[in-house]
């Protein structure tokens, strides 16, 4: 690998860089309340922006409108109603009611007339009722989806928090390796010049430099990419969710060991998801039962007073008022078809519900396993890193005594480097894997956090 590749590879690790980590001597200093961005604000923001969240909300206010037009149902109708009609031939002003031939009829070419009428289903078969009670189910169900879309929004905005914190401090331990090369490099420079060490030896440190420089671009461009989705999540420019800017995090020492029965528990009881499967079975169950009431016939009170009139004027009006009972003789199945319809529904919604059960136990089983693996990862890589420094350190000495080899050396950085590069990674993904667990039982939320995930300075 020659020198002028190495230091195209360097260059372009050192303006990814840049772009990742920013630079402060090209723009104006931010106030101070913007100088840092914990987990918590970039919860806080994202709640506020992001469009699924809104969304959501909005939902749930469709279906607490809708409640209460279902509730309106429940109600009188009352109706007025006023008409102003020019016949071609006159017209009788106003209905007879007896024949009297010496106050003969009034005819007009002009009419006018106006009606106040009243109106009250006194029944008709419970379709009112499975009606409200279904738009509540269906509220239940708009409520229970925005508290899910909260908790994916957090979850998501805790992922990408910790992604571009695992990529910073992979970075960083990628830099104290390429630190320690190049204090090596420099060692054997000097040696070679004074003809005590082969060229191999500085081919062998210049690739390993190579080597590290090439997974540190990588690194560099996986931290830019989770810089920019980070900002997009929280609807803020990217300079502000730069890895300088975030505050470091880690599991409260609180942290009990899970139990399964209890997880799937409160699985059963607060998930949003299962709720809304829940609710939608229940909604459909009230769908099937408004179709059911359409075989039962309706019965209604009416009344009303109607003006008749003219264009020359001299009204007149009477009241009336019944009962009014009504039954679809023949409907051509129609009746039969939509109860057979929500039927199906019914047994859909209640298949899903099953599913969601079934979804959420699988879920749970698999964060409880993913947290009991990242927590022995990190036990144990802490403890390789622990040795591995050592190891290096030693080497490192043995060298420079003349008493090592640079191979040894060379591999123990190399070790190093990717212990330290996978505890990063490991404790992040432990909060992450806690993260999901919440997610799935329905336990997410800013208050949950402040209860597990706390702020390292």
């Amino acid at each position: 690998m020659t020198s002028s590749y190495r230091g195209r590879l360097f260059r372009a690790g050192v303006l990814l860089s840049w772009m990742s980590l920013g630079t402060a001597s090209t723009t104006t200093a931010e106030p101070q309340r913007d100088s840092t961005l914990t987990l918590h604000e970039a919860v806080r923001l994202g709640l506020e922006y992001h469009p699924t969240v809104r969304a959501a909300r909005a939902s749930e206010a469709d279906a607490a409108a809708q409640v209460g037009q279902a509730l309106a149902q429940r109600l009188p109708q009352f109706l007025g109603q006023a008409s102003l009609i020019h016949f071609e031939e006159p017209m009788i002003v106003a209905p007879f009611h007896r024949l009297d031939l010496s106050t003969p009829p009034r005819f007009e070419e002009t009419l006018v007339q106006g009606q106040l009428s009243l109106g009250y289903t006194l029944f008709d078969g419970g379709a009112r009722g499975a009606t409200i009670n279904g738009a509540r189910a269906r509220q239940e169900v708009t409520a229970a989806r925005r508290e899910s879309a909260e908790m994916t929004l957090i979850a998501d905005v805790a992922g990408a928090y910790l992604q571009v914190l695992s990529a910073h401090g992979m970075l960083a331990a990628q830099d104290q390796s390429l630190d320690a090369l190049h204090a090596e490099r420099e060692r054997v420079r000097r040696l070679f010049a004074e003809g005590q060490a082969a060229r191999v030896e500085l081919l062998r440190v210049d690739a390993a430099i190579a080597q590290a420089e090439a997974e540190r671009i990588a690194t560099a461009a996986e931290l830019d990419t989770g810089e920019r989705r980070l900002a997009r999540l929280l609807g803020v420019e990217p300079e502000r969710t730069r890895a300088s800017r975030l505050t470091g995090v880690r599991l409260i020492d609180t942290v009990v060991a899970v139990d399964r029965t209890a997880l799937i528990g409160r699985f059963e009881s607060t998930s949003p998801d299962l709720e809304a499967a829940r609710q939608l079975s229940q909604a459909a169950n009230w769908g099937r039962r408004a179709a059911i009431a359409a075989w039962f016939p309706r019965l209604e009170v009416v009344g009303g007073y109607i003006l008749f009139g003219s264009a020359a004027g001299d009204f007149t009006g009477e009241w009336q008022g019944g009962v009014r009972l009504s039954y679809p003789v023949f409907t051509g199945g129609a009746r039969a078809r939509a109860v057979a319809a929500a039927s199906a529904r019914l047994s859909v919604a209640r298949e899903r519900y099953r599913l969601a059960e079934l979804g959420g136990r699988e879920a749970i089983d698999r964060a409880v396993s993913a947290i009991r693996q990242h927590r022995a990862q990190v036990e144990a890589i802490a403890t390789a890193v622990d040795h591995l420094v050592e190891v290096a350190r030693i080497e490192q000495l043995a060298l420079e005594a003349g008493a090592g080899t640079q191979t040894d050396f060379l591999t123990a950085d190399a070790e190093l480097r990717r212990a330290r590069a996978g505890l990063v990674q490991a404790r992040h993904a432990e909060i992450a894997a806690w993260v999901q667990l919440a997610t799935t039982t329905g336990e997410l939320s800013s208050s949950w956090l402040d209860h597990m995930v706390e702020t390292v300075r």
